[in-house]
């Protein structure tokens, strides 16, 4: 089935395309918008503009509260959280394509989309700020044999302007099946303490990377960390921001 966006167009418009296009590697046909054709661009950019809480990035239905329903019982340690897209279909397919089946050029692509949002909604970073990326679990990083926050943050760094600092946070062995039975609460409770800065950050802004954002427990326990370190701002950059479930506590 041909793709819409080529559909409606004329065979003779269509001449030369094949020479200049790539396949999306969303959808895998012609691409003339770089790694994304213009589709999956607006299917993941979307809802990446709806509104949401400007805390934890969570997206919040039309008529939502002033409080949040996932940070509002107990904040974030971050001053503001930014998503380049919700982990659903089509973005979470990108995910599983860097995470799992370990296809690192989708780095590229994830964090192109991470700074394009940064920057319609993030706020003005001192040029003296601090890329960190949150670390991986021992076990995840040896049966992926990469940290994806670390690859991401490079790439963001680089494009920021940035410096990316990847092993400048010391973190506690974590039991990494004993968080996953765990409620959203609990889970912030156990992470308390699991990070610490190896480097004074002498009132720098920090700001964190991750891949995939869901009850923020082991991102609020970094951002405590940083605070504890002398950081001036944290802020929170990831890949994609799980939308809410409520039978996560």
């Amino acid at each position: 089935m041909a793709h819409p966006l080529f559909r409606r167009e004329s065979p003779k418009r269509l001449v030369g395309i094949p020479l200049l296009a790539r396949p999306c590697v969303l959808c895998g046909l012609r691409s003339l918008t770089g790694a994304l054709c213009a589709l999956c661009r607006y299917a993941l950019d979307t809802p990446a503009k709806g509104l949401r809480c400007s805390r934890c990035a969570l997206a919040l239905p039309p008529l939502a509260l002033l409080a949040c329903p996932d940070c509002g019982a107990g904040k974030l340690s971050v001053q503001a959280t930014v998503t380049g897209f919700d982990y659903e279909h089509p973005g979470d397919m990108l995910i599983h394509a860097f995470k799992i089946s370990r296809r690192l050029e989708m780095a590229a692509v994830l964090a192109e989309l991470m700074v394009q949002q940064w920057r319609r909604h993030g706020p003005p970073l001192d040029q003296n700020a601090w890329v960190i990326p949150v670390p991986s679990q021992g076990s995840a990083l040896h049966r992926r044999g990469f940290n994806p926050a670390a690859v991401l943050a490079k790439r963001v760094a680089r494009s920021l302007g940035l410096s990316a600092r990847l092993h400048v946070v010391a973190s506690r062995p974590r039991q990494e099946q004993a968080q996953k039975s765990l409620g959203r609460q609990a889970r912030r409770q156990a992470m308390r303490g699991a990070f610490s800065l190896q480097e004074p950050l002498g009132g720098r802004d920090v700001l964190l990377v991750d891949d995939v954002l869901t009850t923020g427990a082991t991102l609020d326990a970094l951002a405590r960390g940083c605070q504890r370190a002398g950081a001036h701002s944290v802020y929170a950059l990831v890949a994609a921001r799980a939308p809410w479930k409520l039978k996560v506590f």
